[in-house]
């Protein structure tokens, strides 16, 4: 019986292991830039990319390749930033869009404070910027 059981769990595992697999494809879409800006990954939906970003100069950069149309929402985890100042996209081209400027943010991009650092959130109008891929800059205030 016993037996029966481990054939079942591992015929599971080989079966729905590719699935599971689908989470970290998203891995392939970002790298860090500037040397000092450590990229983490968070589980997340299907339909969303999910980054930490941590730098110790204050300013984070991240390229991301092109997103599939499946991804709806990009959320970046900011620890251990003070005052966010700016985020700025600049597409394959060399064109800069500011997504936020310290105050506002364009339509779907908002800026939330999680007590030691801050959430930022893409979507809506906001993917048409980085769907194409890009540089994603956010500027921390530390003077």
């Amino acid at each position: 019986m016993r037996t029966l059981i481990l054939y079942f769990v591992l015929w599971l595992t080989v079966l729905v292991g590719p699935l599971g697999c689908s989470s970290s494809a998203p891995r392939n879409l970002a790298q860090s830039v500037v040397a000092d800006t450590h990229l983490g990954w968070r589980s997340a939906p299907e339909n969303q990319l999910v980054l930490s970003l941590a730098t110790a100069s204050g300013i984070a950069q991240v390229e991301l390749q092109p997103l599939p149309e499946r991804f709806t929402l990009v959320t970046l985890e900011l620890p251990g930033m003070r005052k966010v100042e700016g985020v700025q996209w600049r597409d394959g081209n060399g064109q800069s869009t500011m997504l936020y400027d310290g105050v506002s943010g364009l339509d779907g991009v908002s800026l939330q404070s999680r007590g030691h650092g801050f959430r930022l959130q893409l979507q809506l109008s906001s993917m048409d910027y980085i769907r194409a891929g890009g540089v994603l800059t956010v500027i921390d205030y530390w003077r």
